[in-house]
């Protein structure tokens, strides 16, 4: 019985993606909306602007070093460099990482 315990807790345990933020370099997503606060109202109009749109397909095309911050994401045929607390208030569904 303890081994099987065990062996439970070193099983990985799969979190949803649900920010852009939590993706990492070649991984592709769905933009599904924005966080819904004060402080996002302004960015988020900005990033529409820029195509972040609901229903557009991004791709994390690539990542500081050291740190991930900031994080480069293609939408579209451009690409726009998003520091990860900007990228954490985009709301995503992961979509599967087929070349483009």
């Amino acid at each position: 019985m303890g081994l099987a315990l065990l062996k439970n807790l070193s099983a990985p345990v799969d979190t949803p993606i649900d920010n852009l933020a939590q993706l990492k370099k070649g991984d592709s997503a769905i933009i599904i909306g924005f966080a819904d606060d004060e402080e996002t109202l302004f960015m988020k109009t900005r990033l529409q602007e820029l195509g972040f749109l609901p229903g557009e397909k991004i791709v994390v095309h690539a990542e500081a070093f050291p740190g991930r911050d900031p994080m480069a994401i293609r939408v579209g045929n451009s690409i726009f460099a998003l520091r990860r607390s900007e990228a954490e208030k985009i709301r995503i569904v992961q979509a599967s990482n087929d070349a483009d």
